[in-house]
């Protein structure tokens, strides 16, 4: 019988392993599986903190608020508050606080502290258009936002630490937490705008200058990138929901009123930036 060469059925040499399909592999598993639970103790997040006495919120985070020195823009945006805050469910006092920054922006933080900076007001020539803003935040305020914030970050951050065994790692699965946490802060933010016309109208007994900010915003925003990682919707998004809002319910709309005239004088100021502040915005 001739003699045939051929190659040996196995070499120690060659290795079978695929390194990079197996970090693929594992890399796709953990991130799914942090996925799951992210969703998973997201919403049980949400059911606790939808339990949690208000009260008792205010009683942990409140106590550490520092309390700024009075001004009279700062008294001004505390009545408007304060009327306001009638038509909500909230039960503890919500504190104004104005910060003399150019920031285009506004937030709540829990214990009931709102930020207005004075860059927003630069954009606001109504007393109505202002009032959504701060119908907005009291919205988020009454719908518990800043704490769901506040435990899915802690969520996410102890999910890396547990999966991984370092709380950093969780930048390796940035992207697709980010998108995740991106979709529920946008979700939030609709509702809150939607809770803020029925406050406005509940003040005024119209919507009146409602969309208003967001028309200046959106006049003057060139930006045509996707908002899939935004904490926050597109502006045209948000226009469009405030008039679906608007018809559905039938809320009338009315004349505006001119701010104050402490605050008037602020809409001539320039602002310099326009952004988002940590826990929420707009």
């Amino acid at each position: 019988m001739a003699y045939q060469p051929r190659l040996p059925k196995s070499n120690v040499n060659v290795s079978r392993q695929r390194p990079l399909t197996d970090l693929l592999l594992i890399g796709s598993a953990l991130t799914l599986l942090l996925l799951l639970l992210y969703w998973l103790l997201g919403l049980a997040v949400d059911k606790a903190i939808s339990q949690l006495d208000p009260k008792l919120e205010y009683q942990w985070f409140g106590q550490w608020q520092q309390h700024s020195a009075s001004s009279p823009v700062q008294q001004q945006l505390q009545q408007l508050s304060d009327q306001l805050q009638q038509c909500t469910a909230l039960a503890y006092p919500v504190r104004v606080s104005y910060l003399d920054q150019p920031l285009v922006n506004a937030g709540v933080l829990p214990g009931g502290r709102m930020l207005v900076y004075r860059g927003l007001l630069t954009q606001l020539h109504t007393e109505n258009a202002l009032a959504f803003v701060l119908a907005h935040e009291l919205a988020h305020l009454e719908q518990r936002d800043h704490l769901r914030g506040l435990g899915r970050g802690l969520v996410l951050a102890v999910l890396s630490a547990t999966l991984t065994g370092n709380a950093n790692a969780g930048q390796i699965f940035l992207p697709a937490t980010e998108l995740g946490m991106a979709r529920h802060s946008q979700q939030r933010e609709l509702a809150a705008d939607a809770r803020a016309l029925a406050i406005l109208h509940c003040h005024y007994g119209h919507i009146g200058g409602a969309e208003r900010f967001f028309q200046t915003l959106a006049a003057s925003d060139s930006s045509q990138l996707p908002d899939w990682f935004a904490s926050h919707p597109a502006l045209q998004k948000r226009l469009t929901a405030l008039q679906t809002e608007q018809q559905r319910h039938g809320y009338p709309v009315q004349a505006e009123q001119p701010l104050p005239e402490v605050l008037q004088q602020l809409t001539t100021a320039k602002s310099i930036r326009i952004e988002y502040a940590s826990p929420d915005a707009r």
